[in-house]
């Protein structure tokens, strides 16, 4: 896990829980990891996996419908180290089952893998009798864990929160991709990817491979901070990072003053509510350019003065009302 930048407290969390395991012959505690998406979920359990030298299987969340869909992906467990009864005879490897956007997961799954995480048994569906499972690890990762019920999220008792990288973490993870793949930019040039990247490794390296193909396409062969300046004006987004479709939400509730809902929102721009309220929105939000009220979506002042000043609409006037008679100078 050494060459993972960031999350150093995580990274030390997840060291202990791997040799404390090893050390007792165990699997690791089950894992929770949250955040945005982007911010290295995947990685570090991929990360962990090869850490602790153990099988990784990812597993989409949306198969786990019944008992019968379980029993499939337990099968595929590791079931060396065991006698036939379950007792552990010999080291054994317990494998790491990967979710990602594991909220997806239906509620029959969750309850019947919940109980395998604890127990590591199954109902055989006769009276007190049970199939063992042998020892597993599943690490969830998810953008939503509200959406997780309540006793299943119990089972994690490792939780981790992936937030937004900082400039020095973002400047090393754009730099050891760039290297890996070629392009040379300057100082000024990783800034202005960081600037845009919203402290989101997963956008940060899909822009330097941007910024390689655009450098190429001017036959360049060092990827300055305006070369990288000329590709975002191409890409369509600004210095803040707010894409087309955010923009596009922007300048349609800087045309009203009223609350806009989500429905007559997804109408007018041509996005689906779903891609609205779940990819678009949070980032406005967070950067206290749109709130969300009873009414509807509504655009704050700083979003309206970034619109403003950043050239994608003019600056209005509060009219007051005049009489028929009234001398304008």
């Amino acid at each position: 896990m050494d060459n993972i930048i960031g999350h150093e407290k995580t990274k030390e969390q997840i060291r202990i829980a791997v040799q404390s395991a090893h050390a007792r012959n165990e699997s690791i505690p089950h894992m929770l990891f949250s955040g945005l998406a982007g911010t290295g979920k995947t990685t570090f359990a991929i990360g962990l996996a090869k850490y602790a030298s153990l099988d990784f299987l990812p597993v989409s969340p949306d198969d786990m419908t019944d008992m019968s869909a379980v029993l499939r992906t337990l099968d595929k467990l590791n079931i060396n180290g065991y006698d036939r009864y379950g007792n552990r005879k010999s080291k054994i490897s317990p494998t790491i089952l990967y979710f990602d956007e594991i909220h997806r997961m239906p509620r029959k799954g969750q309850e019947i893998l919940g109980i395998a995480m604890e127990k590591f048994q199954l109902e055989s569906g006769k009276p007190n009798k049970f199939f063992w499972v042998p020892y597993f690890t599943i690490i969830g990762a998810t953008t939503d864990d509200g959406e997780l019920t309540k006793p299943f999220r119990e089972k994690f008792k490792l939780r981790f929160l992936f937030e937004t990288y900082n400039y020095p973490d973002m400047f090393s993870i754009i730099q050891y991709h760039a290297d890996k793949m070629g392009l040379v930019l300057t100082k000024a040039a990783v800034r202005t990817l960081i600037e845009r990247s919203r402290g989101v490794p997963r956008l940060a390296v899909n822009y330097a491979e941007r910024l390689r193909d655009y450098a190429s396409h001017l036959k360049t062969e060092l990827a300055t901070s305006s070369v990288a300046k000329e590709m975002f004006s191409a890409l369509g987004v600004d210095s803040c990072g707010l894409t087309p479709p955010e923009v596009k939400i922007l300048k349609v509730l800087y045309a009203t003053r009223e609350p806009i809902g989500l429905d007559n929102l997804a109408i007018i721009t041509n996005e689906s509510m779903n891609n609205i309220k779940n990819t678009i929105e949070p980032y406005l939000i967070q950067q206290g350019l749109v709130v969300r009220s009873g009414r509807g979506r509504i655009l704050t002042d700083v979003g309206r003065k970034h619109l403003e000043s950043s050239g994608y609409a003019g600056r209005t006037v509060d009219k007051a009302e005049i009489t028929a008679d009234y001398v304008r100078s």
